[in-house]
């Protein structure tokens, strides 16, 4: 039997493997399993031979001076701080994102910004004054952004977009979908056009969107490898490839977890376990099974999936930014990781990566890639972008659970499956699919470091035999 001060955690995404790294730097016994074959989860990067693809191209940045600094030296301390350079495709046009006061009505077009901001006039309200505490009180996507925009805009710009992205009616989303970050920034490019400035936290949260950001050598999975480093050299386990399928805590303080590796089922006894799959995931392997209102709840937290083409070319400089948003295309963005490192690819090649999100078992999530490829390939020639006689080679990753989806009503089925888990004192869960929090991942590493302070300062926690 394995010693009482085992930790395991389940899941070796950027959460799981901060909260072992710290954990493991304080003495503690710690196994990480992990049921695919690299770590990083979300903020991994899938490989095949020398082409590096991200599951959507990430960059890191962050406001927090120690979670930064503590980046940068896991990465060797030598990366060059990057500006963002983000651009939204809107009707014709490429819109700098967030837009600048000096540039909206050009951008823009003259007729779109006197609607937009005439619509938002008639509204006579402003979102940061009004409604910033309705949103925990089941206000919807459709009913946030029309009270803040107008109709017009929201009609013509937000409702298209949100729908395309989650593949829901803007009625049925809670507007807990869009991060505070980017709802204030809507709400300041609605007070440029006014004239108006923005509010001191606006102002905060803006600057998030401009933050200098750092672009690991062959993908934003680096970060997790060289965690995942730290992790093992202090001596902890990371058992990849590996399926927990029975979590099974008993009234002696310890959990029995049951795994499968390369068909062989093996078990592990631990004191704390700590979950960063997605909840309905970790509900369904509680023994005993939980109350049925507890497993309907679970059902009910639901997740949206991520699908991204890689598409190999020697076109070496494809687009004038380093990502773009995109409407009414078959993808929800478009990338060029040679914009974020050169080294993602051989020098003299590129890889163009289109970002589609679907509900899992749609027809994107099963199709392959040469049929997502001839589903998209019409509107990358349109729009000058590739045409398929510059595609040598496609690469496909897939993460079923991607974004967290914040229906209306989600909340209190969310608050009893946690507070069931959290019932017993050796289960607790952590990150973005753990907590079904749509965060960034230097959040995800603050809130890591945090818990394992917490833990590391828990009584129950005895010294190593």
């Amino acid at each position: 039997m394995m010693n009482r001060q085992h930790i395991i955690i389940l899941g070796g995404g950027v959460s799981g493997l901060s909260l072992a790294w710290k954990l493991c730097e304080r003495g503690k016994n710690v196994t990480i399993i992990e049921r695919s074959g690299f770590v990083g989860g979300l903020a991994g990067t899938q490989s095949e031979n020398v082409y590096h693809l991200d599951f959507g191209p990430h960059s890191f940045f962050s406001e927090n001076q120690e979670i930064l600094e503590t980046v940068l030296d896991l990465l060797g301390g030598t990366l060059e701080p990057k500006r963002r350079d983000v651009k939204f495709y809107y009707q014709g046009k490429y819109l700098n994102y967030p837009l600048a006061p000096g540039d909206v009505m050009i951008q823009m077009g003259l007729m779109q910004g006197i609607h937009a901001g005439l619509s938002f006039l008639k509204q006579k309200m402003s979102f940061a004054s009004k409604h910033d505490a309705v949103l925990t009180d089941g206000m919807t996507v459709e009913e946030w952004a029309l009270e803040s925009f107008g109709d017009h805009l929201y009609r013509s710009f937000f409702k298209p977009y949100t729908e395309q992205f989650w593949k829901l009616p803007c009625r049925e989303l809670s507007a807990r979908t869009i991060p505070s970050h980017t709802r204030t920034n809507f709400i300041n490019t609605l007070k440029v056009l006014l004239g108006k400035r923005a509010t001191r936290q606006g102002d905060s949260l803006m600057e998030r969107e401009q933050l200098p950001t750092y672009c690991p050598a062959t993908g934003f999975g680096e970060i997790a490898s060289r965690i995942a480093d730290k992790v093992q050299a202090a001596g902890g386990k990371i058992l990849i490839d590996s399926q927990a399928c029975e979590v099974e805590p008993n009234g002696e303080g310890s959990v029995l977890v049951q795994y499968q590796f390369k068909g062989k089922t093996d078990s592990l006894e631990c004191e704390s376990l700590i979950s960063t799959i997605p909840l309905p995931l970790f509900v369904g392997m509680l023994k005993p099974q939980p109350p049925a209102d507890v497993r309907i709840s679970a059902a009910r937290l639901e997740f949206l999936a991520l699908v991204v083409l890689g598409l190999v070319t020697e076109k070496i400089d494809v687009l004038d930014s380093s990502y773009v948003y995109i409407l009414n295309r078959p993808y929800n963005r478009i990338s060029e990781m040679n914009k974020f490192s050169l080294q993602t690819s051989p020098p003299t090649e590129n890889i163009i990566a289109l970002e589609m999100t679907c509900l899992e078992d749609s027809w994107t999530w099963n199709a392959s890639k040469e049929e997502i490829f001839q589903l998209s390939a019409d509107s990358l020639a349109r729009d000058g972008i590739l045409l398929p006689g510059d595609v040598k080679k496609l690469l496909l990753a897939k993460a079923a659970h991607a974004y967290p989806i914040y229906r209306k009503g989600y909340a209190p089925h969310l608050k009893k499956v946690l507070a069931y888990i959290r019932s017993y004192p050796q289960l607790e869960t952590l990150g973005r699919s753990g907590e079904f929090l749509y965060t960034d991942a230097d959040v995800c590493m603050r809130r890591a470091f945090n818990l394992a302070t917490r833990i590391l300062n828990t009584a129950r926690l005895r010294a190593p035999d």
